[in-house]
């Protein structure tokens, strides 16, 4: 096992990256550093300035430089005879759009693949909140909120979503369907329901809709389970 002797801590951001670190690598040298310790260095949000809000773990983070600079900076500390120390911050991620599991686990809640990636209580004391995940972001109560429109449904590449000032939300892929259906008797009316348009829509919508409900008493498997 490799024990650091003397260690540097390198804070990147966006105005220093791989390439300024790789310009100081034989200043380093010079004063006997043999482990550089290096902030988090992963996909963080956009505009982060400390690293530390990452939304992907997977892959580096743009605003350091590109995989060859990293791959430089790495071949430059091994000729120096230095080591690489990486915080990777474990405890937490970003409560962000950008982070592709949180966004996995708002729209599926406990049926996601990353479901045990994060620490929910899915069996709150409270019925209302069982299955759901609650997230404190408001700067007011909910109604007051929601009231003046501050809270928005908006839609875009990635489908829809609940935007709260610079904040957005993926939404749950089971209410996609009250949104595709809401309207629809009007525009039916208006375009009738042999329109292309119309009968998409209707297709659309029951995609998302889920399998029908059994009827009463002639449920299919074993006990009903409360959704």
């Amino acid at each position: 096992m490799r024990l650091p002797v003397a260690t540097y801590r390198l804070q990147f951001n966006s105005r220093f990256g791989f390439r300024e670190a790789l310009d100081i690598v034989p200043y380093l040298a010079k004063l006997g550093i043999s482990d550089v310790y290096a902030s988090p260095i992963f996909k963080a949000r956009s505009g982060s300035s400390h690293g530390d809000d990452v939304v992907d773990h997977n892959l580096l983070n743009q605003d350091l430089g590109t995989a060859e600079d990293f791959e430089d900076l790495s071949r430059a500390l091994a000729a120096h005879g230095m080591g690489w120390i990486q915080d990777i911050v474990p405890n937490h991620m970003s409560y962000s759009y950008e982070n592709p599991m949180l966004s996995d686990v708002l729209e599926r809640g406990s049926k996601s693949k990353y479901v045990r990636f994060f620490d929910v209580d899915w069996e709150h004391p409270s019925d209302g909140l069982k299955g759901r995940l609650q997230a404190p972001f408001l700067g007011d109560l909910y109604g007051r909120t929601l009231e003046k429109g501050e809270i928005k449904l908006v839609y875009d590449q990635r489908g829809f979503a609940v935007a709260y000032y610079d904040l957005r939300l993926p939404l749950r892929l089971k209410s996609y369907a009250i949104i595709l259906n809401l309207g629809l008797k009007d525009l039916e009316q208006r375009l009738g329901e042999n329109d292309p348009n119309v009968i998409a829509l209707k297709g659309i919508g029951g995609q998302w809709r889920g399998p029908r409900p059994q009827p009463e008493g002639k449920a299919l498997g074993s006990a009903r389970t409360k959704q």
